[in-house]
């Protein structure tokens, strides 16, 4: 009987640590000052601050959006006189308790085979997909230059 009990409360313990545990481990992903530029050529890009104020590190895997046919997550590099973007097909760390930006010249999503081109004021969907956080909608607004900050949780 005094086994039966012992086993009981280590497997609530147990239980109860790990939940604990885990809920301590989830990243937090807000993203703030998100907007998207014109473009004339049927692709465009969006830019955004995306931050982590979780206990852990987390990641943009992948993003999506029904209005472009593909959306793929590129840096701009720079080598001597020759700028190039490149596909990041790992995604892009954000660390814990703090952010990574998503700017031009750097970091960016690059929005292929878009429905229509987009004009001054419109807006896009787009959904980022994170390895630890849930996915997260955002709606950027297309932008000459990025807009005043407001964050989007």
């Amino acid at each position: 009987m005094f086994y039966q009990k012992t086993v009981k409360y280590f497997l609530i313990f147990s239980f109860l640590s790990f939940l604990l545990f885990s809920i301590s481990l989830k990243a937090e992903i807000s993203v703030d000052n998100e907007w998207a530029r014109v473009t004339p050529s049927g692709a465009g890009s969006v830019y955004m601050k995306i931050i982590n104020t979780g206990n852990s590190d987390d990641k943009l895997i992948s993003a999506s959006s029904d209005e472009a046919g593909m959306v793929m997550i590129h840096r701009s590099i720079r080598e001597g006189n020759i700028s190039k973007m490149i596909h990041i097909h790992d995604g892009i760390t954000i660390p814990s308790n703090s952010s990574v930006d998503l700017k031009p010249g750097d970091y960016h999503l690059m929005l292929m085979n878009l429905d229509k081109n987009l004009s001054l004021g419109d807006k896009i969907s787009v959904v980022l997909n994170f390895e630890k956080n849930d996915s997260l909608e955002i709606i950027p607004v297309a932008k000459l230059r990025p807009p005043k900050m407001h964050t989007h949780k």
